[in-house]
């Protein structure tokens, strides 16, 4: 029975692992022109909604508005706010 040995060389070892982060990175490449958010994306990203048992908040990141929808009995409706007026009516 033959006993089978398998070596390879420095030099072979390096140019294997060289060529194979070099089609790695080739497949994560993205043209710039990809890489860029539409500005629909972004539009779309500046609100946040926070939603618990009886209330629900929609905040608007870059004015600082915010809708909110208390929940209790009667019609729902929406209350509209801004964080400068209330800090404007906590400093008086």
């Amino acid at each position: 029975m033959k006993t089978f040995h398998l070596s390879i060389d420095l030099k072979s070892f390096f140019m294997g692992a060289l060529t194979l982060g070099g089609i790695l990175l080739l497949a994560n490449f993205t043209p710039v022109e990809k890489a860029k958010p539409e500005s629909d994306i972004i539009d779309t990203r500046r609100f946040q909604v926070v939603a618990g048992e009886r209330e629900t908040i929609i905040l608007d990141t870059q004015t600082g508005r915010f809708i909110v929808s208390p929940g209790y009995i009667g019609q729902p409706r929406w209350v509209n706010g801004d964080f400068e007026e209330l800090q404007k009516r906590e400093r008086k």
